[in-house]
């Protein structure tokens, strides 16, 4: 074990030159590739990646934003129209954001350390289940308390597991650190795609299928129930098409189960105390890591990137909704056909955009320094979602349009350039799932804290104030990102010695 250790570091250590970028041609050319397959004449990817596991990861990866995007969208009218609720929906909104989060936090954690043991796909088919039963379940609740609650409790399980995978498997399946962007930005798109058909197409479904049995009520039931049911069946066909990646990638852990859990006698030899990994070192590596100012840009991506995603969809829909109460066109429990309406419009018309600009901002983190790129991403954001708050037309009116375009681009750009970042050649692939773990536990702090303070101050200062904390957030981004490309290139040339030192004491 120690001896394939020493190897599997070897290569590790080949595989990070490939993320320096030198000015020697020479130099990169020397180093020999790592095997690699190209799918559809444009995606480089690893051995053993096949055009069915490629294809079902980004099908898993649209399928993941879209049923998120598709709850946070339909919440607002799960507790209008079933729970007849009119009053301080904001604060109800923000406080089951906060405890999805609050379960969210130690589930990312767990889900990513436990992915680089048993594997990414049996984790990413556990969240599926979890999120179709939560679907089946929720316009079934009779209250929000504990009803509402234990439902979204059951999908917040369901979500951070499928989010979390989705980075992890990110690393596994991409290919060249300088062509992993494309990879990145196709992933984007599909993640776009899920948000467009939650807000274009899904959020119909419900009113479609109400006509079609007795009332509303039953519509809203039926479609979720048909929804979650093709959420759980994803999980069966995920399992059995999804990449077998991350499987036994921290061997040790086995050790560890045995002698610390199951306390079997494993030998007192160096070797396996040398060979014992426990979870709380695969997790502190994922926290540690963070020192490295690229990888902590990429989890202060995550955490907007996140709120972006859950803020903009959930906040969306309840400012639309109080729109059109304050005008007294939404009355007596019945759906408001003018809210929904213009919801998917501007949600569906936001992140359309977004896809348009996904493999542009792929492109240009494969061209430019990453920093520079999330930079502008943020810049974007702001310069959308600061203006859009303070707003006082109707929603369907055209200057809205412009602030959710470039909302939907600084989100998108958020996304790609995040994921990109967080799977660079500077992290031991042994621990990929404990840093996506971390990853998606910086996403879920965001959207406790963004989710619950957006939600208290919805209700008592404006209804665009969700949509302020996004326009700080990604101004915070931005000069963080300027922080990071100013000394990237002392960071590349840190990477470029520990590569060297490790070559020689192999050569020794």
């Amino acid at each position: 074990m120690k001896e394939e250790a020493k190897e599997e570091m070897g290569s590790y250590a080949t595989n990070a030159i490939d993320a320096i970028e030198t000015e020697s041609a020479e130099e990169t050319k020397s180093i020999p590739p790592m095997p690699r397959n190209r799918l559809f004449y444009i995606f480089i990817v690893n051995k053993g990646i096949g055009y069915i596991n490629f294809i079902s990861y980004l099908l898993a990866s649209l399928a993941t934003i879209c049923l998120v995007a598709y709850l946070s969208i339909v919440q607002p009218f799960v507790l209008t129209v079933i729970l007849n609720i009119r009053e301080n929906t904001g604060n109800l909104t923000g406080s089951l954001a906060l405890y999805d989060e609050i379960i969210a936090l130690p589930a990312t954690l767990i889900w990513g350390v436990l992915s680089d043991r048993v594997g990414r796909r049996i984790v990413y088919s556990l969240g599926f289940l979890f999120l179709g039963t939560s679907l089946i379940l929720y316009p079934y609740v009779k209250n929000v308390y504990p009803h509402m609650l234990l439902c979204r409790l059951l999908f917040s399980l369901g979500s951070s597991a499928c989010t979390c995978m989705m980075t992890g498997t990110l690393g596994d399946i991409a290919g060249n650190q300088h062509e992993r962007g494309r990879v990145s930005a196709i992933v984007g798109m599909c993640s776009g795609f899920g948000g467009l058909i939650a807000g274009l197409v899904l959020i119909k479904l419900p009113w479609q299928m109400g006509n079609k049995v007795k009332n509303e009520i039953e519509g809203i039931q039926l479609a979720l129930g048909i929804i979650g049911g093709c959420s759980v069946a994803l999980s069966a066909i995920f399992y059995l098409t999804m990449p077998k990646t991350g499987a036994g990638a921290a061997d040790g852990l086995t050790l560890w189960v045995n002698k610390v859990i199951l306390r079997r006698k494993v030998g007192d030899s160096s070797k396996s105390t040398e060979e014992m990994i426990s979870p709380w070192r695969m997790l502190k590596y994922g926290i540690l890591v963070g020192r490295d100012p690229r990888v902590a840009l990429a989890y202060v991506s995550s955490f907007v990137a996140r709120a972006d995603t859950v803020l903009f969809s959930s906040f969306m829909s309840l400012w639309v909704i109080q729109y059109f109460i304050n005008l007294g066109w939404c009355r007596n429990g019945t759906t408001c056909y003018p809210a929904a309406g213009d919801t998917h419009t501007l949600t569906g018309y936001g992140q359309g955009i977004s896809l348009a600009f996904a493999p542009i901002f792929g492109f240009a983190s494969e061209k430019l320094k990453r920093p520079t790129v999330l930079a502008v991403a943020g810049i974007i954001g702001a310069i959308g979602s600061l203006p859009f708050a303070f707003t006082k037309v109707a929603p369907a009116d055209k200057s809205n349009f412009v602030f959710v375009t470039m909302t939907g681009i600084g989100q998108i750009g958020m996304i790609v350039t995040g994921m990109t970042l967080v799977n660079g050649m500077h992290i031991d692939p042994r621990y990929r799932g404990s840093v996506a773990g971390v990853f998606s536990f910086c996403g879920a702090v965001s959207i406790m804290v963004m989710a619950r303070l957006g939600g208290y101050l919805f209700d008592v200062w404006m209804h665009g104030a969700p949509f302020v904390l996004m326009g700080i957030a990604h101004l915070i981004v931005s000069l963080l990102s300027i922080y990071v490309r100013i000394v990237t290139p002392r960071l590349e040339r840190e990477d470029r010695a520990k590569w060297e030192a490790d070559q020689r004491g192999k050569a020794h």
